[in-house]
């Protein structure tokens, strides 16, 4: 799947030095920038044929080609890309002809912010045009695949638009006694309905079109057009036809008893271990939910309900008692809520309730209402009694929710959070609160990063690399680790990624590097030789200063550079190619060895390794996953060790969890291997590398 921060940019300027500094501000921003750099328009036009491109920055004026040609050019070629114009300061009134053929805004020279704030919002609008028009596409192809399936139907079917018939298929001509399609054009729904029912339909037509009633079924008589009436049962959905809302109508076949088809329906909609409605049928009741509310008819929660004790009582217990206070918790409630909402077994220990008409005030009521009953009640479970409690996530459903997957992961998210504060509480997910915490925490995380940089918390740990094929010796990964004011451990996948938001990530690797220097020149002095593998971030990789820096240390502690190896992921080589090759070729000039990591997911992934000098391979661990079972991840394996060892490039499989994916790898011809099961990143440097071999 593609990153969704991908940007692939066209920049024009008359130096490249102007075009770096606008891409490395988008970067610092969070983009990951492919860039096309072209001088001319002939140049343009063929950028814009060999490459799909999201967005173009341009210069006012180059000495060969105007922003205002741009944007005729993209006019010319019917092609749907922003242009943003870069002018100089206090010149605005000169920008006013390109804004005039189509350019999306003007940013004067030196407005970092300002560029950020309009490529964002340009690169997300142009998304949400090409989303659009996806959805159109696929509209329009599932309209097609409908009326095929609709006009082959034994069921009566016909879509109403204010009252009156727009299409109708085959079978339901036949049963009204039409016998073609414009015969029926036209003609209102109570043209099909007996005298004595039209009141019962109009009330139940306007009752359904005001989101009022939450049935979709009624039983009146049909009128044939030679005047006899028969019993039927009309079902109401909302629908589109050519674009346009409509009612589709659909006549239900009674030949079946009344009390078979409700059995059989139940069961469909059924899950079998609660007696609750089941994912199926809460999907479709929020389908119809979000389409309601998308004509403004209604306003409604979904509640993403998730017992916080249920793995201490299925590790404790065995499955059967989680299975038994499962069902224990839904009957419970079922008799409390069942009648107000749709109540459903989601998944696991994850119940979804679907409220409608309510809005988020009452849903956050109502939830702290649910997780209170959850936490008061007693379950049985045989010969003991137990309690639990419950996390719970709500998502308002309003004219804003387009999609139902959307608005469950909204809801999970919010669970997620009630979870991430300790369980037995409840978290209303609001998109713009959401995206104003998530500053707040990168503002937290910067405070805490720099604090424990100042403070001298953090810590080194190791994870032995053990040769294969490779050449012998002690080879370690580094890895860090942050302690928090108490001394206790902060998961690296929290602080890491808020230093990289924070730009803190180079002081963050500066300390690493110091530390690992010291380490290994305590080691030197007792004869032990020791190779360590370290990481690089982006922030490193464009910090001018970063390669004077080293040297300087390497030179103070006296450690021989051969024992460190450099690594950057592959695509953030690709994302700062110009600042990768150059920061390796720097790195292999004083004796270091420079490696890629996560390598072989990238569209033409040998392409990295032709602009970068490098030593060593760190196979991607998506690759290494499930390797004995897959067999087209052990021929890119495979591949890759071919032609890595082919360039004198020795390769490494890291996330190994399972003896059996060492045969594999070994087959593979392999370099090293590295990974929990060998030994988990630990503070000492204890591995016995021989016995290892």
């Amino acid at each position: 799947m593609e990153n969704e921060n991908l940007l692939r940019l066209i920049t024009i300027f008359d130096a490249s030095e102007e075009a770096e500094a606008q891409v490395n501000t988008l970067r610092k921003a969070g983009f990951i920038i492919r860039d096309i750099r072209i001088e001319n328009l002939d140049e343009l036009i063929a950028a814009l044929d060999e490459n799909p491109i999201d967005l173009i920055v341009s210069k006012l004026a180059t000495s060969t080609i105007t922003a205002k040609q741009v944007q005729q050019a993209l006019t010319q070629q019917g092609r749907d890309i922003p242009l943003l114009v870069i002018i100089p300061s206090g010149s605005e009134h000169l920008g006013f002809d390109v804004l005039a053929t189509g350019a999306r805004d003007l940013i004067m020279e030196g407005q970092s912010p300002r560029l950020i704030h309009a490529v964002k919002r340009e690169f997300n609008d142009l998304k949400a045009r090409r989303a659009h028009r996806r959805c159109e596409k696929m509209l329009h192809e599932s309209e097609k695949r409908a009326r095929s399936l609709i006009d082959s139907s034994r069921d009566a079917i016909a879509y109403v638009h204010d009252g009156m018939h727009i299409y109708a298929n085959s079978a339901y001509l036949k049963m009204f006694g039409y016998e073609d399609q414009d015969d029926i054009q036209g003609i209102p729904i109570m043209d099909m309905v007996g005298s004595d029912d039209h009141t019962k339909l109009k009330e139940f037509l306007r009752a359904y079109s005001r989101g009022e009633t939450a049935n979709t079924h009624l039983d009146v008589h049909g009128q044939h057009t030679e005047g006899q009436n028969f019993k039927i049962t009309m079902e109401f959905t909302p629908a589109s036809m050519e674009g346009e809302s409509c009612t589709q109508i659909i006549i239900r076949d009674q030949t079946l008893s009344k009390a078979l088809e409700q059995k059989l329906s139940a069961m469909s909609q059924q899950d079998l271990l609660t007696g609750l409605y089941n994912r199926n049928y809460l999907l479709e009741q929020l389908d119809k939910m979000i389409a309601r509310a998308v004509e403004g008819q209604t306003r409604g929660a979904l509640f993403y309900i998730t017992l916080d004790k249920y793995n201490e009582v299925k590790e404790e217990h065995g499955i059967s008692m989680a299975d038994r206070l499962l069902t224990d918790v839904a009957a419970m409630l079922k008799s409390k809520v069942s009648e107000i909402g749709v109540l459903a077994r989601f998944a696991g220990p994850v119940y979804t309730f679907l409220i409608d008409k309510t809005d988020p005030k009452k849903a956050e009521h109502l939830g702290h209402n649910i997780r209170k009953i959850i936490s008061n009640h007693i379950c049985d479970l045989g010969t003991q009694s137990i309690t639990t409690t419950a996390s719970i996530g709500i998502c308002p459903v309003n004219e804003t929710t387009t999609q139902a997957n959307e608005c469950i992961k909204r809801a999970e998210k919010g669970c997620q959070q009630a979870q991430h504060e300790g369980g037995n509480t409840i978290h209303l997910f609001n998109p713009a609160l959401e995206e104003m915490e998530e500053h707040e925490q990168i503002s937290h995380w910067s405070q805490e990063i720099k604090e424990a940089l100042k403070e001298d918390r953090f810590k080194l740990v190791f994870q032995p690399i053990v040769s294969l094929h490779g050449e012998p010796g002690a080879h370690y990964e580094v890895l860090v680790r942050m302690l928090n004011k108490d001394q206790e451990t902060v998961p690296p996948g929290e602080f890491i990624p808020a230093a990289a938001a924070a730009n803190l990530m180079h002081f963050v690797d500066r300390w690493i590097i110091i530390n690992s220097l010291m380490i290994l020149a305590k080691r030197a002095q007792q004869g032990e030789q020791t190779r360590f593998f370290i990481k690089l971030s982006a922030n490193t990789l464009t910090d001018d200063e970063f390669i004077p820096w080293l040297i300087e240390h390497i030179n103070t502690s006296k450690v021989d550079p051969a024992n460190l190896v450099f690594e950057v992921s592959e695509d953030t080589a690709l994302n700062y190619l110009k600042q990768a090759k150059q920061i390796m070729s720097d790195l292999k000039e004083i004796n270091c060895r420079t490696a890629i990591e996560n390598f072989g997911l990238e569209q033409n992934t040998f392409q990295s390794l032709k602009h970068l000098k490098i030593d060593y391979i760190k196979v991607h661990m998506d690759l290494i996953a499930n390797l004995p079972q897959s067999m087209e991840n052990q021929e890119k394996v495979k591949n890759i060790a071919e032609y890595a060892g082919s360039k004198n490039i020795q390769t490494i499989a890291a996330f190994i969890e399972d003896a059996n994916s060492l045969a594999v790898l070994w087959q593979c011809s392999v370099n090293f291997i590295q990974g929990h099961f060998l030994q988990q990143p630990n503070a000492e440097l204890n591995y016995d590398f021989d016995e290892g071999n």
